[in-house]
C-alpha cells in the first residue's frame, strides 16, 4: 500500500503508511528544512533558503567529525587514569597505523560522495548509483587488505614509530586488536560520508552517536573494571565501530541497496580513478596529522624522552578535536557545493564558501578561548602525572595558536575537492606534513628545544594559511551568471 513516493535529497523511496522509516524519515528531513514541491514530490532547494540548508549539513557534519575523533581520545581519557603515562604515550604512538584505516576509509568514502552528488547535479541517476556501489565494493576489499597487510607489518611499523622497550610491548597490544577488527573502522567511517550525501546528516550523527557510547561504556568495563588494559581499550573502539557499520548498512540495504544490480555494485576503471584522485585529498587530511604525530614524537624523544612523548599525546587529542571538528564545516558543505558544481552554479558555490570561511574563523577562535579558560581542567582530564603537568600545559597552549590558520586551510582544501580541483587541494593537503612541518620542526626545536617542537605546528599552519588565501579568496566574487529556472536538489 503505497502512501507516498518521493523523490528525497539523494534517492527515490517508497514509505507505506504503517511503517516506522516513514515517520523517522520524513521527521529528518523537516528538520533538515526541505521543502516538497506540490507537483510531482521533488525536493526543491529555494534560493533564500540555502542559508539555512548550509547549516541543516555543516552542523551534523561538526558534531559527527567531533565524534569520530572522540573514539581515539576516549581511549585516551580511561587509559590515562586507568593505566598511566607509558600506556597513554603508547597509544599515541601506534595511533598512526590505526589511522591508515581512517584514512583511508575517509578519502574512499568523501571520493565516492562527490561524485555521487555531481552526478544527481546532472542529472545522472544511474551514474550516481554506480558511484555508491562502487564506494562500497572498494571500503570492503581495502578493510580486508589493509587490515591483513598492517597486521602482517605492524612489529616493524611500532618499531619506526619509535616505540621500545614497555611502551612497544603496550602499544603492541593495542594495535593488533584494532587490527583484527580492522574492516569495522573503514566500513564505519567510509559510508558516514555517503550518508550525509543521501541528505541523512541527522542520522549519520545519530548513528555515530550511538557508536561513541558503545565506546564510553565498554572502555569502563573494559579498562576499569576488568582491568584489561589497552586490550580492553581497542576491544571497545573495535566493537564501537562495528555498532557504526551495521547500523549504516542496514540503513542502506533497506533503503536502497537492496535494489542495486550487479552493474552497480562493480567498480569501473574509469569511475575508481575519479574516486581515489578525489579521495586523495580528504585522505591527506586525515592522515596528515597522524604523520605530523610521527615526526613529532622523534622531536620529542630526542629533546624530551618518555615524558615529552606523554605530554604530545595529550597535545595530539586536544589538536585531533579541533582538527576534526574544523574539518566538519568543510566536509558538510561539500554534499552542497558538490551538487551546484554539477549544476553549474557557481554562485550559490561562492556563497557557501565566503560562509564556510567565516564561520571557520568564527568557530576556531571560539575554540581557542575555550582551551585557554578551561586550560587546568581540560590538562587534568588525561589522568598526567605532577611531573609533567606544567609542561602540557604550556604545549597545549602555544599549540592553540594554529586553531584559525588550521581552519582556513581545512576549508578551502575542503572546497577544492568538492568542485574536484583535485591538484589544489592535494597541494595544500600534502604540503604541511612533507615541507613546512620538518622544516618547521628541525629549526625551531634547534632554536628553543622543546617549546621549539611545540611551536612548530602553529608555524607551519601560519605558512600554509597563507598559501591558501592566495590560491582562493573568499571576498572575490565570480562574474555574474544568468539565472535559469530554479535547480531541483535531488
Amino acid at each position: 500500500m503505497i502512501r507516498i513516493i518521493m523523490q528525497s535529497c539523494i534517492f527515490p523511496y517508497v514509505r507505506t503508511k504503517s511503517s516506522f522509516f516513514y515517520d523517522f524519515s520524513l521527521t529528518l528531513e523537516l528538520l533538515q528544512g526541505l521543502y516538497l514541491h506540490p507537483h510531482g514530490g521533488e525536493v526543491k532547494m529555494k534560493k533564500d533558503y540555502i542559508h539555512k540548508q548550509f547549516w541543516n549539513y555543516v552542523l551534523p557534519s561538526m558534531f559527527t567529525m567531533l565524534l569520530s575523533g572522540f573514539y581515539a581520545i576516549v581511549d585516551g581519557l580511561f587509559v590515562g587514569n586507568a593505566v598511566g603515562d607509558t600506556a597513554l604515550g603508547a597509544i599515541n604512538l601506534a595511533y598512526p597505523i590505526q589511522v591508515i584505516l581512517n584514512a583511508t576509509a575517509i578519502g574512499l568514502g568523501i571520493g565516492g560522495s562527490v561524485v555521487m552528488s555531481r552526478s544527481r547535479g546532472d542529472g545522472k541517476e544511474d551514474k550516481a548509483r554506480h558511484a555508491m556501489g562502487s564506494t562500497l565494493a572498494l571500503l570492503l576489499v581495502c578493510g580486508i587488505i589493509l587490515s591483513v597487510g598492517l597486521l602482517a607489518l605492524h612489529p616493524m611499523l611500532l618499531r619506526m614509530l619509535g616505540a621500545k622497550g614497555a611502551m612497544y610491548a603496550q602499544a603492541r597490544s593495542y594495535i593488533i586488536v584494532v587490527l583484527m577488527g580492522g574492516l569495522l573502522p573503514v566500513l564505519g567511517n567510509g559510508l558516514n560520508p555517503l550518508l550525509r550525501n543521501y541528505g541523512k546528516t541527522f542520522l549519520a550523527t545519530a548513528i555515530m552517536s550511538s557508536g561513541l557510547i558503545t565506546n564510553i561504556i565498554l572502555d569502563y568495563l573494559f579498562v576499569f573494571r576488568f582491568h584489561m588494559g589497552l586490550a580492553g581499550a581497542a576491544w571497545a573502539t573495535i566493537t564501537a565501530q562495528g555498532v557504526v557499520a551495521v547500523l549504516t548498512l542496514l540503513y542502506m540495504y533497506a533503503r536502497e541497496l537492496k535494489s542495486y544490480s550487479r552493474k552497480d555494485i562493480v567498480p569501473d576503471v574509469p569511475l575508481v580513478q575519479s574516486i581515489v584522485r578525489i579521495g586523495l585529498s580528504p585522505f591527506g587530511q586525515t592522515m596528515a596529522p597522524s604523520l605530523v604525530i610521527v615526526l613529532t614524537n622523534w622531536m620529542c624523544l630526542r629533546y624530551g624522552g618518555d615524558a615529552a612523548v606523554t605530554i604530545y599525546s595529550v597535545v595530539s587529542y586536544v589538536l585531533c578535536s579541533a582538527q576534526l571538528l574544523l574539518q566538519g564545516i568543510g566536509d558538510g558543505v561539500q554534499p552542497l557545493i558538490s551538487f551546484y558544481y554539477g549544476a553549474k552554479k557557481e554562485d550559490k558555490i561562492h556563497i557557501l564558501y565566503r560562509k564556510a570561511f567565516f564561520v571557520t574563523i568564527a568557530v576556531s577562535l571560539i575554540l581557542c578561548i575555550a582551551v585557554v579558560l578551561f586550560l587546568n581542567p581540560l590538562t587534568a582530564l588525561f589522568g598526567i602525572s605532577d611531573a609533567i603537568f606544567e609542561g602540557a600545559k604550556t604545549a597545549i597552549l602555544i599549540t592553540t595558536v594554529s586553531f584559525p590558520f588550521l581552519g582556513i586551510t581545512r576549508v578551502t582544501s575542503a572546497i577544492f575537492y568538492a568542485t574536484e580541483k583535485t591538484r589544489n587541494s592535494t597541494f595544500l593537503v600534502y604540503m604541511e606534513p612533507c615541507l613546512l612541518l620538518p622544516l618547521s620542526l628541525f629549526a625551531l626545536s634547534f632554536l628553543f628545544q622543546l617549546n621549539g617542537i611545540w611551536m612548530a605546528y602553529p608555524a607551519a599552519q601560519l605558512i600554509l594559511c597563507g598559501i591558501a588565501l592566495f590560491m582562493k579568496n573568499p571576498l572575490h566574487a565570480p562574474a555574474a551568471l544568468p539565472q535559469t529556472q530554479e535547480q531541483t536538489l535531488c
